[in-house]
Parts: structure tokens; sequence; C-alpha cells
């Protein structure tokens, strides 16, 4: 049990990481992110900053980016909620024998973010996308618990100021007040009980029409989810050390609740406790949870590859050390410098997607509302044919509906490749850290 919980731990921190990147690159923070499993969810801003603060240990570049997120947004974050988060994180880990925290810390509140460096890898929020839907109420309503009512209401039909402060870890009396006001304006009734209400239609059409949203996304409580999954994390180091197979299952049952709904909305089957009694529930619990991730993060953020040159020959076009995912990093940062986040710019890897598609997609939408894209291709070839041309310009023909206008084509190959072929309507990109060798 020792050898896979060891294994168990890297991957599932790799894989936590990666679930953070992917919500984080959708609130602007400049990263490259496998679209295969998009992050369809709610993104929940105190949720996303409390999980990133716990793993900073294992990304340091990623707490920093959002250091830098919370210097330039930070009027979105509602501190008192993400403090009750932390709040709840104690009293579990204080339950289960792991280290308890010993404050909330709430990071970000004097950190000063250098201009240019927030101008390097910070964009806008992705707005347009449903999953930012909790965002864009804070930016109607406040960061408060008028925003945090109103995400509940979305995706609830009735509720009590107790459960309603429950379910969005936020204060009750808080709740009371806010209701009272939106009794009185007639955008919620009471039922039965004293502190029951029931929702208006007239309040998700009132709140659905400024946000622009035909349709919500899917509801995950992400804050609960990520209790869940950090104490998993916490548990797996604990007994690491302490080896206990049969106390480590009894964990992890009280950790299932926590992750029920993230089970659920994945489609993967929720391990049954009851259906494995003692010790065997852990291995079934660990494995179940990978499968989980296997389903919603796959792998996202900054991707390393190895440091120096990769070499390549000529010879036959063969001899190549290295292939098109090795230069994919270097891609990115290039495309990156030439289309930054603050201009709008978004950098859409689909080299991991369904189907027949680009390397990369970079595209934003001007201020007359048109679509501009720059379709590039990576190639770990030293010789470009007429092949590899028809097939840049296939993508083209195919990217450029819908009213899209195509900005640019780039090649993107190791310096030295033979590009004698490529026509001035396609722009091609040396990488320096990746050399044909004659």
């Amino acid at each position: 049990m020792e050898t896979s919980l060891r294994d168990f731990k890297g991957r599932f921190t790799e894989a936590l990481v990666s679930l953070l990147w992917k919500q984080w690159e959708k609130l602007g923070l400049a990263a490259w992110t496998s679209e295969e499993v998009a992050w369809k969810w709610p993104v929940d801003l105190e949720a996303l900053v409390f999980a990133t603060t716990l793993v900073k240990e294992e990304d340091q570049r990623l707490y920093h980016g959002m250091q830098v997120w919370l210097a330039h947004y930070r009027r979105l974050l509602h501190t008192a909620r993400l403090k009750r988060i932390w709040r709840r994180y104690r009293e579990y880990a204080a339950q289960m024998n792991l280290p308890v925290p010993e404050h909330e810390e709430v990071p970000g509140a004097s950190f000063r973010a250098e201009p240019a460096r927030v101008r390097e890898i910070l964009g806008p929020p992705h707005w347009e996308d449903p999953s930012l839907v909790w965002l864009k109420l804070r930016a109607l309503l406040g960061a408060g618990v008028r925003s945090d009512a109103a995400v509940y209401f979305l995706y609830h039909n009735l509720g009590t100021t107790f459960s309603i402060a429950r379910e969005m870890f936020v204060d009750q009396k808080s709740v009371h007040e806010v209701l009272r006001l939106w009794e009185w304006g007639g955008w919620v009734r009471r039922f039965g009980q004293r502190r029951g209400y029931t929702v208006s239609p007239g309040l998700r059409a009132c709140l659905q029409e400024p946000l622009g949203l035909r349709e919500l996304p899917p509801y995950m409580n992400t804050a609960r989810v990520m209790l869940g999954m950090l104490l998993v994390k916490g548990l797996v180091q604990r007994f690491l050390e302490q080896p206990d197979e049969y106390l480590l299952s009894s964990y992890l049952r009280e950790v299932t609740p926590l992750l029920r709904e993230a089970w659920e909305g994945a489609g993967v089957p929720l391990p049954d406790p009851l259906a494995h009694p003692g010790k065997a529930y852990a291995p079934v619990f660990l494995h179940a949870l990978l499968e989980l991730f296997r389903r919603i993060g796959r792998t996202a953020g900054p991707q390393r590859t190895e440091a120096g040159f990769h070499r390549v020959t000529r010879k036959g076009g063969t001899g190549v050390s290295f292939t098109e995912r090795d230069m994919y990093e270097a891609a990115y940062r290039v495309l990156r410098r030439r289309y930054p986040a603050h201009e709008g710019w978004k950098i859409v890897p689909q080299f991991e997607g369904v189907g027949y598609r680009p390397d990369f997609v970079v595209e934003r939408l001007d201020s007359r509302g048109t679509l501009h894209r720059v379709i590039a291709e990576v190639k770990a070839e030293c010789r470009i044919t007429r092949a590899h041309l028809r097939q840049l310009n296939a993508y083209t023909r195919a990217l450029a509906g819908g009213g899209a206008v195509i900005d640019a084509k780039i090649l993107i190959v190791p310096a030295g490749a033979d590009t004698s072929a490529v026509p001035n309507d396609i722009q091609v990109i040396y990488l320096r850290g990746f050399r044909c060798e004659d």
C-alpha cells in the first residue's frame, strides 16, 4: 500500500494543479491548457484561491500568477467567504489529525505587481465563457452575499437562510438581510418556515439577461469539492509517513460526501463505502478519484521540456530526436510574445483535441465584435513540403467561416529548416532551441 500511495500522491498532485491551471486560464492568467476536457462548471474564485494557496509549494509559478491576478482584480474577491472556507478546512483537518494552518491565509493583500509583469501574464477574463457566471454576478452586484445568494437561486428553487449560508459558505445573518430586501422587491417569497424562501421566475430572468447567458453551466459546489481534494492530499501525506490502511479508509469514508457531486457531474461511478469494508475502501476510493481527474482534469498549465538543444538531421528526413510535442512550450511562448494577453488575445492549443486540428489557434474579438484568428502549425521537420502547406491552408479555410477573419498563417519550425517552398502569405517562426543540422 505504501508504494501505491506514493505513486498516487504524485499523480494526484499533478492532476490537482492541472485542474487549477484550467480555471485560472479562464480568469485571464496566461497559460495554455488542454481543451479536450474543458472546465464547464461555475468558477468559484474563493475556492480557487484557497486551493491554489494550499498547493503553492507544488507550483510556485501558479501561486505567483494568482497573486498578480488578485492585485489587479481584488475587488472581485469575497474575503469573508474565503476565510469561512479556510475555517471549514481547519475544522476537518483537526478532526483528522492533519496539520492545521494557524490562520486563514488571504494572499495578495499587500502584494504589488510590476506593471510590466501584469501585462506579460495577465489578460482580461474570458467573460463570454458561461463558467464565469459567478464572476459576472460579482461585477454586477459586488463581491458579497448578494452575488453568492444570486448564484444559489440560479440553481435552486427554494432554501432556508441556514441551507443557503451552509451551501455558499457565507454568514446566515447576511443572507437573511439580503433576502428580506429581495422579498420586498418581489424576487423571492417566503414559504412555510419562518426563514424559508422560494425564488420568483422573474429573478432568474432578471439576472440571466444582463449576464448574456442563454443557458447556465452545470452546477458543482467547487468549494466543497476542493475541501475534499485538499483533505485527501493531506491524508495521503500523513499515511505515507505513518501507514495505517484501516484508519486511512475510515477517514476517506468521511471525505466521500464532499466529493460526491464531482463524481456524479463527471459521470464516474461513486465508490460505495458499504461495499468495501475495512481497509478495502482506500484503494477503491483512490482509483475512483484518479478516474475523476482523468475525466475533468487532464494536463494543463506550463509544460516542461528538457534544457538544452534538440538536434535533428536532414539526411533523408530521418533522425529526428524530438517531436512536435517537445516544441509546444517554446511555440506557445513565442506566440504569447507576439499576441499578448493584455491585448485580448487568447491562445487555444488544440493538439490534444478530438479530430484533425491545428496546433494553436490565436483569437480575439475586436470592439466591433469581429473575431480575428491566427492559425499556427508546429512542424518538427527540417524541410517544409507542399503537403505541409496544404494542411495549413485546409485548417485556415475550415476556421475562416462564421464571420471570422484570418489575420495570419504561421508555421513554427526548428532553426535551420528548409522553408524555400513557403509562399509569402505564410509567416515562418524558427525556434532556436531546436536545430536542424546538415
